[in-house]
């Protein structure tokens, strides 16, 4: 069974979700929030969203525009991974039953 566009479409939409998230989250523990960031919770949207790596490149101050502009092409970097791999795994052979 391959996977139609719309499913493809569907895990794209959960990348791109995964990492609003994550923004999400970066905002609501910065530095001058009363909440602190938990390294758990950290290392699992770095799991689910492996191009925010490249946060790690280009340091940036959180709320700016240098700081929505690299996440909104991490988003769409992670969008198209979630994307791909749907892709590739509704492409590899069935075995027959």
């Amino acid at each position: 069974m391959r996977a139609s566009a719309y499913s493809i479409f569907r895990s794209a939409v959960l990348g791109f979700a995964i990492t609003a998230a994550f923004v999400s989250y970066q905002l609501l523990t910065d530095s001058q929030a009363a909440l602190t960031r938990s390294s758990s919770i950290m290392l699992m949207f770095l799991v689910l969203c492996p191009p925010s790596l490249l946060s790690i490149l280009r340091q940036v101050e959180v709320g700016t525009q240098s700081f929505y502009t690299l996440w909104a092409v991490i988003g769409v970097l992670n969008a198209l991974l979630y994307a791909s791999i749907r892709a590739f795994v509704s492409k590899r052979p069935q075995r027959p039953n």
